[in-house]
């Protein structure tokens, strides 16, 4: 196997499609979600990506309004760190406790733990996370870290 085929193989961090974090293909339709109205206020939006958008970590991210949009870009440091980006690059927070690397989280089922926005893969799988969340995160952060150190998880651009 070439080493091109190989690095295909290897999940993203950051879970995107084509390029956008927070967003789903639902019914066959694309859809971006606001995840700084997912931190800040708890509920999950539709975002607009032709109007408002902003690029951290190699990734496009999508907001409903430009006050949204202007949080987003006063949070992201020079490194591309941001407070607002999912925890564990949007992967499913209990599969990646579990070492699943390339379960993806669902933007609909973001929950705000700490200063962590945390997604997983369905709502029942999302109550199951929440029944031991600190352990959860705990497993989930380490196996994502090491997943990355390992390789086994590329970063993107």
């Amino acid at each position: 196997v070439s080493a091109s085929v190989l690095a295909q193989q290897v999940p993203d961090a950051i879970i995107n499609i084509d390029g956008v974090g927070f967003s789903r293909v639902i019914e066959d339709d694309f859809v971006a979600f606001d995840l700084v109205a997912a931190y800040d206020e708890h509920s999950i939006v539709v975002a607009s990506c032709d109007q408002f958008k902003a690029s951290a970590q190699g990734v496009d991210w999508c907001f409903s309004n430009a006050a949204n949009q202007g949080a987003f870009e006063a949070a992201t440091q020079e490194d591309g760190r941001n407070h607002y980006l999912p925890f564990v690059g949007g992967h499913c927070a209990l599969g990646m406790s579990l070492g699943n690397l390339t379960a993806k989280g669902d933007p609909r089922t973001a929950v705000r733990i700490g200063n962590q926005l945390v997604l997983n893969g369905r709502f029942s799988v999302r109550t199951t996370f929440l029944q031991d969340s600190e352990r959860n995160m705990d497993n989930a952060r380490l196996r994502y870290e090491l997943a990355i150190a390992g390789g086994k998880l590329k970063v993107n651009d």
